[in-house]
């Protein structure tokens, strides 16, 4: 596996939390529920920038 291959996928993922996140503005869904998962989906984005973190110094 290359790693700009890797950086690029990261990344990417990083960006799909951010958009999830975004979605979750407009959204009739129950306000706990969606509490609960904009928590999860930030908790999972910081692992993410984590991981590309570590992945920028290889």
């Amino acid at each position: 596996m290359e790693l700009g291959n890797m950086q690029t996928w990261v990344s990417a993922a990083l960006t799909d939390e951010d958009t999830c996140v975004d979605g979750l503005e407009g959204s009739a869904m129950n306000g706990k529920v969606r509490d609960e998962i904009r928590r999860r989906v930030v908790w999972v984005a910081q692992l993410t920038s984590n991981s590309l973190a570590l992945i920028n110094r290889l």
